[in-house]
């Protein structure tokens, strides 16, 4: 690709290190993705969140786009060998920048609604019956609220300087409710850091006077919208099973009384 550092890599991207410019590059992926990224990415920015600049989007070949922007000298926010006191640490800073976020007004942005009801219905491991329950829960939840919801807030996605907390990769980025916000990062740590899961949401709830069930109450539907990505077959295994459950539920109570898994 380039002949520079890379300091990042994901499912389509790269990311290389020119001095103060990280690049990130978009291999055979959507061609507006890295456009919409970079505009998601301004509106946190100008909103006054700890975000990377924005300095442009260029096509460097037919099936190559960057998007350049400014390089952050940071460490992801958790990291292996942590005790049980710097990961609670880290949660309850990770839970005030969620919160940060969430007080953005996100008028003009993609719903989040819309975005979750299109995964559903094009998750093939659901079949109709199921996808319809879901979306009929999706509206049931759905509120209205248009408040910034990053789409992928986990620790990973956060650097720290040695100085200040940057939150970075806003290509999934909506406006929408922040409990289903919450849902997904709840689901991301009791996928991988189970013991932490418990923590954040407790966490979530005291920082922002959520219940804890407003939350949960998501998660089938978070779980399903989730099983678009790719991942490995455990993984995806563990998800359908969330939905499965909470399926087998919902016949009988028409999601009167549901109990969280």
């Amino acid at each position: 690709m380039l002949d520079l550092e890379i300091v990042g890599k994901g499912a389509t991207t790269q990311v290389y290190r020119d001095g103060g410019v990280a690049i990130k590059l978009y291999v055979n992926a959507p061609s507006d993705e890295a456009v919409n990224e970079a505009e998601l990415q301004s509106f946190a920015y100008n909103a006054g969140l700890p975000v990377p600049a924005v300095f442009g989007v260029r096509k460097l070949d037919v099936n190559i786009t960057a998007l350049d922007m400014e390089y952050i000298n940071g460490q992801p926010l958790m990291h292996p060998g942590m005790d049980k006191d710097e990961r609670k640490n880290v949660i309850y800073t990770l839970v005030k920048l969620q919160h940060e976020v969430h007080k953005v007004h996100a008028y003009g942005l993609p719903k989040q609604t819309d975005r979750i009801a299109w995964k559903i219905k094009h998750t093939q491991l659901l079949d109709e019956p199921l996808q319809d329950k879901l979306l009929s829960l999706l509206i049931q939840l759905d509120a209205g609220s248009e408040c910034l919801c990053h789409g992928d807030f986990h620790p990973l996605n956060i650097l720290f300087d040695n100085n200040k907390h940057w939150i970075i990769d806003w290509v999934d980025a909506t406006a929408g409710n922040p409990l289903a916000d919450a849902c997904r990062t709840y689901l991301i740590f009791k996928q991988h850091m189970s013991r932490s899961a418990g923590v954040y949401l407790r966490e979530f709830c005291k920082e922002t006077r959520a219940k804890q069930n407003a939350v949960l109450m998501w998660q089938p539907i978070i779980a399903a919208a989730r099983l678009r990505e790719n991942m490995d077959y455990k993984s995806r295994l563990w998800l359908l099973t969330l939905v499965n459950e909470w399926y087998s539920i919902s016949i009988g109570s028409d999601f009167k009384g549901i109990k969280s898994p």
